[in-house]
């Protein structure tokens, strides 16, 4: 039985390191590492651990195109890896591995599709996230499952303390799949007609609305907190912030947030 996997990896930011890094320590083989332009810093990361790995790197504009497919299809790939790639895999390059593509989504599909999973569980008061590894497929975030894990959400969950769940799973979750591969373990079609889809969402402060009810003000804060630009209430940029409870008495130097059936006190703000 095989074991060993000939992998073209697929990714873009800080948390693709981490998973192509789990992929370099484990026995499977990465010929390749493409990319599209997305941060400098963050692709100056991913070609380090190229460099120091002897894996060639390629970064284009156009991931569809006769270039990249030729370069995929040079490295004969048992398998082709994506993670945290916002680019559409056309059919062209996902017929060229002989196993397919496998594509790491964090959100429990077949919800929270697309690019916001991480906003919109916590914005939606979600109890519960999860990280999924499935097959890629002509539709979005829509392939078979083969691999879901899932992890409860607190109700003072901040995204950053969600990204940091990320970076700790990522370490071992796409190796765990690709052993479940090899092995023939069977998939979970997602069912049709269900799930939801978010599109990313833009880099800038979102407004608080006064009319809102306070958890639902609390839920976005969270949400759009750093790394992400934060919440606007009148001119006030708020990062950080809680609940007030009956009978708190706030510092001095905490605003208080009115909402329609509530009030939030701002610990971080601008």
């Amino acid at each position: 039985m095989e074991k060993s996997l000939n992998i073209v990896f697929f990714g873009i930011d800080a948390f693709s390191n981490v998973v192509l890094n789990s992929l370099v320590e484990s026995e499977h083989k990465v010929q390749k590492v493409i990319t599209h332009p997305y941060d400098e810093k963050a692709f100056n990361m991913l070609k380090s651990t190229c460099e120091k790995n002897g894996i060639p790197i390629i970064q284009a504009n156009k991931i569809n195109s006769k270039e990249i497919i030729e370069a995929v299809d040079d490295c004969n790939p048992d398998i082709c890896i994506i993670a945290h790639f916002e680019r559409i895999i056309k059919p062209e390059l996902l017929r060229i591995p002989r196993l397919g593509f496998i594509n790491l989504h964090p959100s429990l599909l077949p919800y929270y599709r697309g690019l916001a999973p991480q906003h919109y569980p916590i914005i939606n008061g979600e109890r519960e996230v999860g990280i999924t590894v499935h097959y890629v497929d002509e539709g979005t975030d829509t392939g078979d499952i083969v691999l879901q894990k899932r992890y409860s959400l607190e109700d003072d969950t901040y995204v950053a303390e969600l990204h940091a769940l990320w970076m700790r799973e990522y370490k071992t979750i796409m190796v765990e799949a690709l052993d479940l591969i090899v092995n023939h373990a069977p998939v979970i079609k997602q069912p049709e007609g269900e799930g939801s889809f978010y599109p990313k969402m833009e880099s800038k402060p979102y407004p608080l609305d006064k009319n809102w009810p306070v958890q639902k003000a609390y839920n976005w804060v969270r949400a759009m907190s750093l790394p992400y630009d934060g919440v606007l209430y009148d001119d006030m940029l708020i990062l950080k912030a809680h609940i007030l409870e009956k009978g708190e008495t706030p510092d001095e130097d905490e605003p208080i947030l009115q909402f329609s059936d509530g009030s939030l006190v701002a610990e971080w703000y601008e």
